[in-house]
């Protein structure tokens, strides 16, 4: 018959209790959704529990088949194998081979997963026992071919279960959870201890600390047991019982982090924290450089321009009754830069494109950063043809020549503290060339044959714009002269033209306009040529 020592089962109750798991802990098709939770909640569980194989054996290899599965990627695992006398020095490997010294007890494989982060997690595979040596001449060797087995081979091991609660008083109802074993049938009796003493009577699984017990502490020695398999006996950890009128203080069991993206604008959130007692409530005060923020008690704080280049973190305070409060405090933050700034209504131009005339930038309606802080400030550059106009850089801009025949619009800027800067370039206006009048008149509206009849040409033009581009003169649909007013900015020509033939000539003119000035006609002039 096979003996598993109460120092082990001690300690399989004790990292399973630990760890808050049972073997088979989720079910396949649940393990996306509760590895996205983990991550998010900052918390790393094991999905599934490791598990181990091999005959049990002295000197017969024991694996690690299978590693947990968990609730976040890049986790690193490491292993270390435990006996009945505890931990087992240098077997970190996933691989273990029993020794003389295992027999008549059992082994187990405990993987610790660790995540960069979030606290380490320690996960015990199922439980192999390792058999004493049996005299081949006994007649209850499984080995024997003529004996169907011996029941005595099997182990009694506790899978989960036999947790107290975390703190307890006077009056104060204490119940054991249940404990699962490893093989069915398993009868269950319990023992109440103070301070490793039994207390008389106190043996269900159920127990109301007395007056006696205060000051105290309270255990339960829970045996196991199967007909034809040694009994287990397990003692769980020990739970103090305060003296009345005495307070305990709450104590975390994890840190208070903020989560969220950290910038000017959004809403950070909280992981955390979670207290012994496990009913513990909390209380929150956001802090700026270790100041209260005015009002900022809730879970969540939305960060406004004022954060910007100062260090945000914030105070969890543990409160229940009872208990004196505890209180502790994240690690800061340091707020970054808000989003850009949005439109909600374009920018545009107001006014007359015309030279002379006043153009407006409205800059439009915008959206983002913390609207209490009033109306953005905004800045204009205007732009002509996509490109800066030097100096232009008020609301408004006055049409000049330098614009004619371009398009004009304006790049409006909107900026609050603490968030980046929104831009807008409007809608073009185009400002229209200048209109012009052409008028042809002649000399003489006679000349004798072999003289030149004379042109006069007059371009009307608003403004001091000097006309530039080509003049061409036809005779009827002939041209006759090509030409282009003068560089000194006259706004007249005269045309002389030779070798007319006898008779009258239709002779009309046409200015082809520049960037400036729009194109333009004269009026037809007749001019006899005799002999």
């Amino acid at each position: 018959m096979l003996r598993f020592s109460r120092a082990f089962g001690t300690f399989v109750v004790t990292m399973l209790v630990a760890a808050g798991l049972t073997v088979g802990l989720t079910a396949p098709s649940q393990a996306d959704a509760e590895r996205r939770l983990g991550c998010l909640t900052g918390v790393l569980q094991a999905l599934t529990a490791p598990v181990i194989s091999g005959t049990g054996q002295v000197g017969a290899p024991v694996n690690l088949t299978t590693l947990p599965t968990w609730n976040c990627d890049l986790v690193t695992t490491s292993v270390q194998w435990f006996n009945s006398a505890g931990s087992i020095a240098g077997a970190t490997g996933s691989t273990y081979t029993p020794v003389s010294g295992d027999a008549g007890g059992a082994v187990l494989a405990l993987v610790t997963g660790k995540v960069l982060g979030l606290v380490p997690v320690s996960i015990p595979s199922n439980v192999i026992p390792i058999p004493l040596p049996v005299d081949p001449g006994d007649p209850g060797d499984p080995g024997d071919p003529g004996d169907p087995g011996d029941p005595g081979t099997d182990v009694l091991a506790l899978v989960s279960g036999l947790q107290l609660p975390g703190s307890a008083e006077v009056g104060q109802l204490i119940v054991l959870t249940d404990p699962v074993w490893n093989l069915p049938g398993v009868t269950t009796t319990y023992q109440w201890l103070r301070d490793g003493a039994a207390i008389p009577g106190a043996d269900d699984q159920y127990y109301v600390p007395t007056l006696d017990d205060a000051g105290h502490q309270l255990s339960v020695k829970v045996t196991g047991l199967l007909a034809g398999i040694p009994a287990l006996t397990i003692i769980t950890d020990a739970l103090p019982i305060p003296l009345p009128g005495t307070e305990s203080q709450v104590a975390p069991v994890s840190d208070v982090a903020i989560t969220g993206t950290k910038k000017i604008g959004t809403t950070l959130a909280l992981t955390g924290p979670t207290w012994n007692p496990a009913d513990t409530t909390s209380s929150y005060q956001w802090l700026r450089d270790s100041a209260p923020i005015a009002g900022a008690t809730k879970s969540t704080y939305a960060l406004v321009p004022a954060d910007f280049g100062h260090q945000i973190s914030v105070k969890a305070t543990g409160h229940k009754a009872g208990y004196t409060d505890n209180t502790i405090t994240s690690d800061p933050i340091t707020p970054l830069v808000g989003d850009a700034i949005t439109i909600v209504m374009k920018p545009r131009i107001t006014g007359t494109a015309k030279v002379g005339k006043l153009l407006t930038a409205d800059p439009g309606q915008w959206s983002g950063g913390t609207e209490a802080s009033g109306q953005p400030t905004y800045s204009y550059q205007w732009l002509r043809g996509g490109a800066a106009i030097p100096g232009a850089v008020a609301q408004t801009y006055q049409v000049d020549e330098a614009d004619i025949g371009s398009d004009v619009a304006v790049l409006v800027t909107a900026t609050r503290p603490a968030y980046q800067a929104g831009k807008f370039t409007t809608a073009a206006v185009s400002v229209p060339q200048l209109t012009s009048r052409l008028t042809a008149s002649a000399a003489k509206k006679s000349v004798k044959k072999g003289k030149a009849a004379v042109l006069r040409l007059v371009l009307a033009v608003p403004g001091a714009v000097a006309p530039t581009g080509q003049v061409t003169v036809l005779d009827r649909k002939k041209v006759v002269k090509t030409t282009a007013f003068p560089t000194d900015g006259t706004k007249r020509l005269t045309i002389r033209l030779r070798g007319l033939k006898v008779g009258v000539h239709k002779l009309s003119a046409s200015y082809a306009g520049s960037s400036a000035i729009a194109p333009a006609a004269s009026k037809v002039v007749r001019i006899r040529v005799h002999r």
